[in-house]
């Protein structure tokens, strides 16, 4: 009997649940010389194999996991019944997780398909925007290119200095058509995470953990990727190991749309040329500004944009 179970959960496993439940029924048909078999949860027939008789409506009787037909008549029937009985709820326990798991793919892939159809929708607008707001601009520069060349006559010094100014704000309009325009770079979705691992206690290392002030309502999502945002937190990290103390702290900076992270550690921190020299690259990298005191102690500042998607919240 246990060598059946072992084939019947091998089955399950090579070619999912319900090749399992069935292979359990055939062998309970097998084992006990029935003619049909019937798995049930609650009154709801979840399979069955061979001549299975209906059940009548008003039957109030709650069916047992198993049933068989003709009902087992001698001892070694009904222990086979009792131990695919016991057997049975882990199947079927297993099948409703995979039927789940099935239906979450199905909404995951439809909501995937969703997704590409709306990027591929907003790239076509932004590209039709792209045409229309660059076309006028393109028109109006090349019109005061001509003029300062003096293509059409010459001007005087006052015409002069206002051709300039046109075409440098044209310049400038252009920079932040390009910049409002270009496909989004895939940001971090939540900082906190990622200074949770880069701070996370070291077992054997004979200091307190260090304290960790993070937004606790709402996620910290910040632009730029996330290689550079997980090399910066472990940067930090590594800087202060030899300190008793570190204090971490993340919230608003006083500036709308920025983040401010600063990181306190005494004594015995000390913060290597080279370390300081990747963080000021990261930080430039990232859009920020990093300010560095070594004395009384040291005290790291950055102040880093946010996600334009999901404004910060204002500073108290």
């Amino acid at each position: 009997m246990e060598t059946t179970l072992t084939a019947v959960a091998e089955q399950a496993l090579r070619g999912g649940t319900r090749a399992g439940l069935e292979a359990l029924l055939k062998a309970s048909l097998r084992l006990t010389g029935a003619t049909g078999a019937a798995l049930y949860e609650g009154r709801v027939c979840v399979m069955k194999v061979g001549t299975v008789p209906a059940r009548r409506a008003a039957e109030s009787k709650r069916p047992s996991v198993l049933e068989l037909w003709p009902a087992p008549m001698t001892t070694s029937q009904r222990s086979v019944v009792k131990r695919f009985s016991a057997f049975a709820p882990a199947l079927l326990a297993a099948h409703a997780r995979e039927v789940a798991q099935g239906a979450r793919q199905a909404r995951l892939l439809e909501a995937k398909q969703r997704l590409e159809r709306t990027v591929a929708a907003q790239d076509k607008r932004r590209s039709r925007a792209a045409h229309d707001l660059r076309t006028p601009l393109m028109v109006i520069k090349g019109y005061v290119d001509m003029m300062i060349k003096g293509t059409g006559g010459p001007l005087g010094p006052q015409a002069q200095r206002y051709l300039e100014r046109i075409a440098k704000v044209a310049a400038d309009q252009k920079d932040l058509i390009d910049r409002r325009l270009a496909p989004p770079v895939p940001g971090v979705d939540d900082l906190r995470p990622v200074l949770e691992r880069a701070f996370a206690p070291v077992k054997g290392r004979g200091r307190a953990a260090p304290t960790l002030t993070l937004p606790g309502e709402r996620t910290v999502p910040v632009r730029g990727a996330r290689e550079d945002w997980e090399l910066l937190a472990r940067t930090l990290a590594r800087g202060t190991t030899g300190a008793v103390a570190v204090d971490v702290h993340l919230g608003p900076a006083l500036e709308a749309s920025q983040w401010l992270l600063r990181v306190q550690a005494c004594p015995g921190a000390a913060l290597t040329a080279r370390s300081e020299a990747v963080l000021r690259q990261l930080a430039g990298r990232l859009g920020g500004t990093l300010r560095v005191a070594m004395e009384p102690r040291l005290d790291i500042t950055l102040v880093l944009p946010g996600d334009d998607a999901f404004p910060v919240p204002a500073h108290r």
